[in-house]
């Protein structure tokens, strides 16, 4: 018999793993195969830009770069990754409900549902790496739009335009932490070595991908008319890398004299940030004569076609800078506040697209966007629910503008959202169930097209109970 042995080399337990990654696999099918925004403003470009989020981080207004949970990463900072306590995964899905209003017209409603994204980071328990492996959509298109008129010597015309289609992200990164300890006053005459301070780095590939298409169809209803049909598809891929760093700095610790922890507060300073990088595109596009016969558009006629394998374009650089002010007290209290801003040029990279991509009426300007986030955990663990006391609650507000203006005018995209974090009942994990609410509107002009819409965002983080740790030191053979 083998006599027991310490050995220092991590073990693995490679089936979350494995199953995690094929739930990915599935999930890159499901995304491109669903719609995950259906809105008149995701006609132009990619679509409508980073407008989904993992739940917690859509409570919080979209934040990206301080405002981090123990129990959920933010795919879009990888040095978020180091604050979860142990490995994780985390899954989602989002419902929504749109709302079009337009001056007297009538208001036209849809709800439909898509997938959120989907991830796993393996971390040792305590430990100061962590290795990241995320999906998530990155934009959306989805519209249906329909105007009829009447044309001097044709008579009655039905214009007809549809889209749909999105990009994913896949990131594959590394986070690691580094932390600082000083010495604090604990009573009158005693001392306590604490955390002074961490400072969180992380880097991951952003490797976009996905498909994109839109038709527009003039219909005339005179049958001695032929109709006319475009048809465009563009499929898009590009590699980045995406850098993140938050600092996390202790300003005041209070301790009794019998050492006991009372409260603390302690401030963060957050940033990302993405190159301008390349962007490959396989885009076809198809001008036709058409006949409607029994409803159905038959095409008699190539007018034009073009197909591009390899245009070479670029995408843009980005980056977000934020802090809170974070407090905790010994009775369970803690709430933090954060602010945040991300600015992504897209106006210095418009030049590079192809001409079919860009919309006449429509110009690429630079995207940004301001956020705010609050969260709080209740105080008094002896007499709190011990479900809905245990709860993070979470509020946050985001003003966005969209990187096109139709007209002139910049397409903004306003939101109120708010959320919570639960204990996962029955399980004696640290996992979590997760939701987020969104309420917001996207518009150009007073007067213009009303886009307002609800998300409702369900997610769940699993992490392993203590005595079924995925990655441990083997005690024996």
């Amino acid at each position: 018999m083998t006599q027991p042995q310490n050995n220092s080399i991590l073990s693995l337990s490679w089936a979350p793993a494995l199953i995690g990654f094929m739930g990915m696999i599935c999930a890159a099918n499901l995304t491109v195969a669903q719609q995950s925004e259906l809105s008149p403003y995701s006609r132009f470009g990619f679509g409508l830009v980073n407008q989904l989020q993992v739940p917690v981080y859509a409570g919080l207004g979209g934040m990206e770069t301080t405002l981090f949970s123990g129990y959920q990463f933010q795919p879009n900072n990888p040095a978020s990754a180091t604050f979860l306590s142990q490995t994780t995964f985390q899954a989602s899905g989002i419902g929504s409900r749109l709302s079009l209003e337009q001056g007297d017209n009538p208001r036209a409603t849809t709800s439909f549902g898509s997938p959120g994204p989907m991830g796993i980071v393996m971390k040792r328990q305590s430990g100061e790496n962590a290795l990241i492996l995320n999906l998530s959509p990155y934009s959306g298109a989805g519209y249906v739009i329909t105007r009829n008129s009447e044309q001097p010597n044709i008579g009655s015309v039905q214009e007809r335009y549809e889209g749909g289609g999105g990009l994913n992200n896949l990131n594959l990164g590394w986070a690691h932490v580094s932390k600082g300890s000083r010495y604090v006053k604990a009573g009158p005459n005693d001392s306590l070595l604490v955390q002074n301070g961490a400072l969180h780095m992380g880097i991951q590939t952003q490797y976009l991908f996905g498909q994109l298409n839109r038709s527009s169809t003039l219909d005339i209803i005179d049958p001695t008319f032929l109709d006319h049909r475009n048809l465009f598809t563009a499929q898009h891929r590009s590699i980045s890398a995406t850098a993140g760093i938050v600092y996390d700095k202790l300003l005041s610790a209070r301790y009794t004299a019998l050492k006991n922890f009372e409260q603390s507060y302690s401030i963060r300073f957050g940033a990302t940030y993405t190159p301008e990088t390349n962007l490959h595109s396989t885009i076809q596009s198809l001008d036709e004569t058409t006949q409607n016969l029994g409803g159905i558009s038959v095409g008699l006629d190539t007018a034009f076609y073009s197909e591009r394998t390899d245009f070479r374009g670029r995408m843009p650089q980005s980056y977000a800078l934020g802090s809170s002010l974070h407090f905790d007290r010994a009775d369970g209290l803690r709430w933090a506040l954060g602010i945040e801003y991300k600015s992504t040029r897209w106006d210095q990279v418009s030049d590079s697209f192809a001409p079919e991509m860009q919309s006449q009426g429509v110009d690429w300007v630079q995207a940004s966007s301001y956020r705010f986030g609050f969260q709080f955990n209740l105080g008094n663990p002896e007499q709190r629910h011990p479900t809905w006391g245990k709860a993070t609650y979470r509020l946050g507000l985001c003003q966005q503008l969209q990187p096109y203006e139709i007209d002139g005018n910049q397409v903004l995209n306003q939101s109120f959202s708010g959320g919570m974090t639960i204990p996962l009942i029955g399980s004696r994990s640290l996992s979590r169930i997760h939701f987020g609410t969104e309420l917001g509107e996207r518009t150009t002009t007073e007067g213009a097209l009303e886009d307002r819409y609800l998300r409702i965002h369900f997610g769940v983080s699993l992490m392993p109970f203590f005595k079924n740790n995925w990655l441990i030191p083997r005690l024996y053979d």
